[in-house]
């Protein structure tokens, strides 16, 4: 029997206990006749799609993409950064969660481009407390890359989206509150991918509102856990000044695994050339933002597939193979000069946006790299690290061998479980 927790704020919106049948998502749409043309997708572009928006539905399962809860509560306007806005528990039964935890969908209200008001998604996963009246260590967790698209949220997945990631965090017994960020499952606004400064936001304030959800339930301290693009946001996050002030209880500190900190650094290290599979991403990180510097990625017939990302609701599978087929998968020549107009738009990115920039750090970070790691590579994460350390910010760097950039999750859970249970005790 699941244990039920007082929901605080009379005027948030909450649904009956949610039992989920099978049904279409926004990623469940087929490419027609006429797009194929348009787009420049032939026979071979098409089984591409096939195969991997299969895979990728394979990633949510049969739980039932909710729109009615992703569509913007209608008391998002006039709100405030970390007010609630909607919460609905959602049958656990049918998740793949750790055994005793309730699985919860929330919105809230985050901050977003110009520091305007925009409204997140999130899951909180709550275990079933031991001692009654008792509070519970909560971790806000900044997941991988699974897409751009409002389709893509990991809260619409039969696991949140788990790789061998957040559930570590059930055998301690954490409280688990997981932000889809803004632009992921909401679609008020575009998703800001890999934007550590932005993506920190959405961290922060799913710790402020799921207090506000479940009041008393939680420690004053929390810490955060990330991997890849959500180990960017940690890392943001570490240095945010929100987290110097008492808002959301008490920031502890953080774990960024595989983080994507720099990003002119990230794609000096692993060049299109062999990271084509990102390229659209990468796009997208720019359009969203209507950055004033664009880089030149795609070729004409990348940019002719280009929009079936948002037309198709493509996820990460199917979007990074949606241009396998082409001869240079889509991607420009990459002349010098090419080269060197892209990188004058990376680095203009990652000063305004980017973790480890030389700004203050207001707690301890543990950053743990792969030397193996096929999508982040060590040496961006080893720039990062050395100039976060000489601004002097309380950070650590723990290199591992011989995993890939999702193993190391999992690998090193016995460093950043002990690292994250000292930061409680203190």
């Amino acid at each position: 029997m699941l244990l039920f927790y007082h929901v605080g704020l009379f005027w948030v919106s909450f649904a009956n206990l949610i039992h989920c049948q099978s049904s279409p998502g926004p990623y469940d749409v087929s490419i027609t006749e006429a797009q194929a043309k348009e787009r420049n997708c032939p026979t071979a572009c098409q089984a591409n799609l096939y195969t991997n928006e299969e895979l990728d539905r394979q990633v949510f399962g049969n739980v039932p993409f909710d729109s009615k809860f992703y569509a913007t509560a209608k008391n998002f306007t006039g709100s405030h950064p970390g007010d609630l806005l909607k919460i609905q528990q959602q049958d656990a039964s049918l998740y793949d969660i750790p055994a005793g935890y309730s699985f919860w969908l929330m919105q809230y209200t985050s901050v977003g481009v110009d520091g305007k008001e925009v409204p997140a998604t999130a899951f909180v996963a709550l275990p079933r407390t031991a001692t009654p009246g008792s509070q519970t260590r909560l971790i806000a967790y900044a997941h991988g890359t699974i897409g751009v698209v409002y389709a893509c949220a990991t809260s619409a997945s039969y696991n949140g989206y788990d790789y061998n990631t957040w559930t570590i965090l059930g055998g301690p017994g954490y409280a688990v509150v997981a932000t889809d960020f803004a632009g992921l499952g909401n679609n008020y606004t575009s998703h800001k991918y890999g934007n550590p400064v932005l993506n920190s936001e959405d961290v922060y304030f799913s710790v402020v509102a799921a207090r506000k959800a479940f009041p008393r339930v939680f420690t004053t301290g929390w810490a955060a856990v990330g991997h890849s693009q959500g180990a960017g946001a940690v890392w943001g996050l570490s240095e945010n000044p929100r987290v110097a002030t008492s808002q959301s209880g008490k920031y502890l500190g953080g774990v960024a695994i595989g983080p994507s900190a720099r990003l002119n650094d990230l794609l000096s290290a692993v060049p299109f050339t062999v990271g084509w599979g990102y390229s659209n991403v990468v796009v997208n990180i720019f359009k969203a933002l209507n950055f004033p510097l664009q880089p030149i990625i795609l070729n004409q017939d990348g940019k002719d597939r280009y929009p079936l990302v948002q037309e198709l609701q493509l996820c990460y599978t199917a979007q990074g193979e949606l241009n396998a087929d082409l001869p240079t998968h889509g991607i420009v020549d990459l002349t010098s000069d090419v080269l060197q107009h892209n990188s004058k738009a990376y680095t203009a990115f990652q000063n305004m946006y980017g973790a480890a920039t030389g700004k203050k750090g207001y707690e301890k970070l543990l950053v743990i790299q792969s030397v193996n790691d096929e999508i982040v590579n060590v040496t961006a994460t080893e720039k990062a690290y050395k100039v976060a350390k000489g601004v002097g910010n309380d950070v650590h760097l723990s290199l591992y061998h011989g995993y890939d950039h999702d193993e190391t999750v999992g690998a090193s859970a016995p460093e950043w479980l002990q690292f994250l249970d000292t930061q409680f005790k203190k």
